[in-house]
């Protein structure tokens, strides 16, 4: 009986099932006016997006997204758009997707580009899952929420920076200003900075930055199990370093004022920074060039 029951339900499904083949192909090239210092809030996932400023003083705005279907689908339903939206001076782009396949068998390949022009000024407000971010020529604040993503962003010279990722990887070739992070598993790589304020959290992941410290500048890290490469260019200030074990390398400019099992005070002369660091198992590097 039980097999009977086997047989028809998949008869039924064969019935009902389609077999698909085909390409859905979704373009937009339009330009949108924006305050002169704006902000562009754009909300995407799985998308490569580009975003480079110039002297224009309109966005354009650019998508690209190519979906290969081969296979068979037990049922289907939804679309996709993007939906655009000027309100109070700023730019919002919300990506719609209610794309649903029920019991799909086969492959869907999917190739999904965002591009952006805009004056450089402006603001950048981002939001992704598995998305990928280039960003280049801006000097307004980035702030990017996002999930797997990469990041890299050059000749930025904006003094904001907000961060909050799951796991990711981001590649900044000069900054100032304000960085905040929050990561649990990723890498962030800074060249050259002269940041004035970090707060960055990380569970698991690796930090390497190279910057100059401010007179009265706060400089917080906050590991649970992650790697800190501190590389300091310029300016002075004291290391708080808090720690369960103790994997501490510095070069010679630090003079140590205290050291323990669970806490250990550097200094280097130049300024009156503070800089601190709370770590469970991680190795810390504080080097000076």
């Amino acid at each position: 009986m039980k097999l009977t029951q086997t047989i028809i339900c998949f008869a039924i499904l064969f019935l009902t099932s389609t077999q698909v083949y085909g390409q859905d192909e979704y373009n937009l090239d339009e330009t949108y006016q924006i305050d002169r210092e704006g902000t562009i809030y754009l909300s995407s996932n799985d998308a490569e997006v580009s975003i480079e400023g110039s002297n224009r003083s309109d966005v354009r705005l650019v998508i690209y997204r190519y979906v290969d279907v081969d296979g068979i689908n037990i049922g289907s339903s939804g679309s996709f758009r993007m939906d655009v939206e000027q309100r109070g001076g700023d730019l919002y782009i919300q990506e719609n997707n209610s794309e649903n396949r029920t019991m799909f068998i086969g492959s869907v390949d999917e190739e999904y580009r965002i591009t952006l022009e805009v004056p450089r000024n402006l603001a950048l407000d981002l939001k992704g899952d598995d998305d990928s971010y280039e960003i280049s020529n801006t000097n307004g604040a980035i702030s990017i929420n996002a999930d797997d993503s990469d990041i890299e962003l050059s000749e930025v010279t904006g003094e904001d920076f907000d961060f909050d990722l799951d796991d990711g990887n981001i590649s900044i070739d000069e900054a100032r200003g304000k960085l905040k992070l929050s990561m649990d598993d990723g890498e962030l790589n800074v060249g050259r900075a002269e940041f004035t304020e970090i707060d960055a959290s990380l569970d698991d992941g690796e930090l390497d930055i190279t910057t100059s410290l401010a007179d009265g500048g706060l400089y917080l890290f906050d590991f649970d199990d992650g790697d800190l490469e501190l590389n300091i260019t310029g300016g002075g200030g004291e290391f708080d370093i808090h720690h369960d074990d103790r994997n501490i390398s510095v070069d010679n400019n630090f003079e140590e004022v205290s050291s323990d099992d669970e806490r250990s005070v550097y200094r280097i002369a130049g300024g009156d920074a503070r800089i601190e660091i709370n770590t469970d198992d991680g190795n810390i590097e504080l080097r000076t060039m």
